[in-house]
């Protein structure tokens, strides 16, 4: 089970692949992919439209559907060191 994510990213692939990659991964990798999600999110910050935004709101809604929301909290805490 993972997240429902609409529309396509900027390559034309469904958003949806992003969110069942997330969802199969272990807590440890998750946590990683949400660090570097974060972080590129705020590395794009001139650019709204950057998949990188999005990416990083669904690590954020994964990690409160797996009912860990401090995944989440860890992985920003490690991007912004």
């Amino acid at each position: 089970m993972s997240i429902t994510l609409e529309g396509k990213n900027n390559r034309g692939a469904p958003r949806q692949e992003w969110a069942d990659k997330i969802a199969d991964m272990d807590d440890e990798a998750f946590e990683d992919a949400a660090k570097q999600a974060i972080w590129l999110s705020a590395y794009a910050h001139n650019n709204p439209r950057s998949d990188y935004h999005w990416q990083a709101d669904a690590c954020h809604s994964e990690a409160e559907r797996r009912g860990k929301p401090e995944i989440y909290s860890r992985a920003w805490k490690r991007a912004a060191a």
